[in-house]
């Protein structure tokens, strides 16, 4: 046994027909004549010069080469000595089946050829026309690529229908149908078989409608039928299966049409038109209304919520208003008294007592507000970059007649400058009071309260220590929750709303900082500790120092007043003291009186309330406010209606009741803007 190939030949390349000669063909020789092999090595080597040919002489080489190589042609002698071309045909049919057998012979007749092909010789050759060789071999690889092309295809159909039928059936939560052109059933899968309720074998053969209708919109055949003019179908639909329960369902439909498809379909499928899928949807339809349900629900309560706290919000508006107007008249007229009544020495104290309490309630009402501002969300600071150094000793200036009623020293130490805050610092000192109002609420008589402050580790630091009740570790933070206090006990015996503390820690984180209680126990006293974030010193934010208190006000000289007020007594005692400082006051009771009297002479600034019997002081200022200044003096001090007044061109927005010295200054402030 011999091997030959074309010089040069890569022993990778593979075998194509003539004319190609560039892959390489394996071929199998059996030829007894030296000469005769190599006339047949350059006919075919001519024809394919990459390949590579092994020849062997006799029936034992021929054998083994069968056996051992894998070849793509053989050639074959008809007669060789002690072994014939027959034999070879047989051998080669039983070992290789699928590889070109071509005779090359000079004295096979025509009756043996046609007996050959016969039994299985792809072709023959004459050696006395070696030319038609390169034509046979090209004819013969040719029949081999298609029938293998054939057979793969076959297969890969077979398989393409067997994962076809493998996916399908694993697709639980989807009923999968082939349908004919009659839209008979061909194919069921398993999710067909639990929504319909009926097996696969129940439906083959059988129309979709004796399976299926539904509830509402187009019914099954309408849906093939639009498939059919547009190419698919999909709907959402609540479906009746024959057997199953009613479900809402996903359904799509696609129009398979053969004849028009440029690829045949596969053997399985060969008479499918339609193909039905259906997801069942019910429970997450269900879950859907459910949630949509939930979710109007949520919206309703949402806004009866809000329906409740805009009255809420209202009523405390309009009760502040109404506690503030008589506790305005019980200030001024104790004011009043203080200035000018003489009392015998041992009721002294009753009437600076009267103005303590009257304070004490005005607090609560604001309080309340504030609690209502925080817990609606409409809390809103005027921050500004401040040096905060001196909050503290305003603040503790402010408290000495409330440390002095309960007879309590107040020892300050601080930073003197330096403690640049970004921050409101109406709101801070509003901090800083409510913990010395705490600290003198739970002192005994005689002790003393330290207020401190420092800048430590990039914050303003303020402590309020005392030496009172303490606080047990479990309330530490519960008494910063509104309407909380450290227990029972402690509410009953000291009172209050336990309003105080919340708003503080509110109002301090809002600043971006912390506020904290630490003791030692019950009996042990308390510190609370403010830490507010120093501001960057990088900041080019035009810089002021913490307001500090104004100089006395000059007397008012004849300032002429338009005071609208429908609380006659409030007005009267009002007016007592402004006519002391030198105004000269004209009484107006309600919004059209006030107007009527603005026409009728010529005013410095106006003082108004808000609430009043035919609208509200908010109409006087638009009115009013574009030629002279004015003030609010009311029992409305919301933020929203500070806005409101503001909005409305109000030099200023006082809140009853209101000290009469402050609202002398505030009047001589806007008289001096206005000048």
């Amino acid at each position: 046994m011999s091997e030959r190939a074309a010089a040069g030949v890569d022993s990778a390349s593979r075998a194509t027909p003539a004319g190609n000669g560039a892959a390489r063909l394996r071929v199998l020789m059996l030829e007894d004549s030296v000469f005769d092999t190599e006339l047949l090595m350059q006919a075919l080597l001519r024809a394919y010069p990459h390949a590579r040919v092994t020849t062997v002489r006799d029936e034992s080489g021929y054998a083994e080469a069968l056996r051992q190589e894998r070849f793509e042609l053989i050639l074959s002698d008809f007669e060789l000595p002690g072994y014939s071309g027959q034999q070879a045909l047989e051998l080669a049919r039983s070992l290789t089946p699928q590889v070109p057998f071509v005779f090359v012979s000079g004295v096979i007749g025509e009756d043996n050829a046609v007996e050959l092909l016969r039994q299985g010789a792809t072709d023959y050759v004459s050696k006395g026309r070696l030319s038609r060789l390169p034509m046979v071999v090209d004819r013969a690889l040719r029949e081999v690529a298609v029938r293998d092309g054939r057979v793969r295809a076959e297969r890969a159909l077979q398989d393409n229908d067997l994962l076809f039928g493998r996916l399908v059936d694993s697709l639980a939560d989807y009923a999968v149908v082939l349908l004919d052109a009659q839209a008979r059933v061909l194919r069921w899968n398993l999710g067909a078989r639990q929504i319909f309720g009926s097996a696969e074998s129940e439906a083959l053969g059988r129309g979709l409608h004796e399976f299926l209708t539904s509830r509402e919109g187009p019914q099954p055949m309408e849906w093939l039928h639009a498939s059919c003019a547009g190419g698919s179908f999909n709907a959402q639909l609540w479906l009746q299966p024959l057997r199953g329960e009613p479900c809402w369902a996903d359904v799509v439909v696609a129009c398979l049409d053969a004849e028009a498809s440029a690829a045949p379909p596969p053997v399985a499928t060969s008479r499918v038109r339609y193909c039905l899928i259906i997801r069942d949807r019910t429970a997450e339809h269900r879950n859907a209304e459910a949630l949509r349900a939930a979710v109007a629900q949520a919206e309703a309560a949402q806004e009866e919520m809000a329906r409740a706290n805009e009255a809420k919000d209202r009523f405390l508006a309009i009760v502040s208003h109404e506690l503030r107007n008589p506790l305005a008249a019980i200030s001024f007229a104790a004011q009043l008294l203080q200035r000018l009544a003489t009392v015998p020495e041992r009721h002294k104290d009753l009437i600076p007592g009267i103005r303590r309490n009257v304070e004490l309630e005005a607090r609560l009402i604001d309080d309340l507000l504030d609690v209502s501002t925080i817990t609606s969300g409409k809390l809103s600071l005027r921050a500004d970059r401040l040096d905060a150094a001196s909050l503290p000793a305003e603040v503790g200036e402010m408290m000495r007649g409330a440390l002095a009623d309960k007879k309590l020293k107040l020892g300050v130490r601080g930073v003197a400058e330096g403690a640049w805050v970004r921050a409101d610092a109406a709101r801070i000192k509003q901090v800083i009071a409510n913990l010395l109002r705490n600290a003198i609420k739970f002192s005994p008589a005689g002790a003393t309260i330290r207020l401190e402050s420092e800048v430590h580790d990039g914050h303003f630091v303020v402590r309020v220590v005392d030496h009172g009740i303490g606080i047990a570790p479990d309330a530490l933070e519960r008494i910063f929750k509104a309407f909380e206090q450290a227990d029972r006990e402690v509410a009953r015996q000291f009172g209050g709303l336990g309003l105080g503390l919340a708003i503080a820690r509110h109002l301090v984180i809002e600043h971006g900082g912390m506020l904290t209680a630490t003791s030692a126990g019950p009996g042990q006293g308390a510190t609370f500790e403010m830490r507010l974030p120093l501001a960057d010193r990088e900041e080019t934010q035009p810089l002021r120092a913490a307001p500090t208190l104004p100089p006395a006000p000059a007397a008012a000289q004849g300032a002429r007043v338009l005071m609208v007020e429908d609380n006659v007594q409030a007005a009267e005692l009002l007016m007592l003291f402004l006519q002391d400082y030198g105004y000269a006051i004209t009484h107006a009771a309600s919004v059209a009186e006030g107007l009527a009297c603005a026409a009728q002479k010529e005013f410095d600034i106006v003082l108004t309330d808000l609430g009043l019997p035919d609208g509200s002081g908010v109409e006087i200022g638009r009115a009013l406010g574009a030629r002279l200044p004015v003030v609010a003096l009311s029992g409305y001090g919301s933020p929203i209606d500070r806005q409101r007044t503001q909005a409305a061109g109000f030099a200023a927005h006082l809140i009853k009741p209101a000290d009469p010295e402050a609202v002398h200054e505030t009047l001589q402030a806007a008289l001096r803007s206005a000048a």
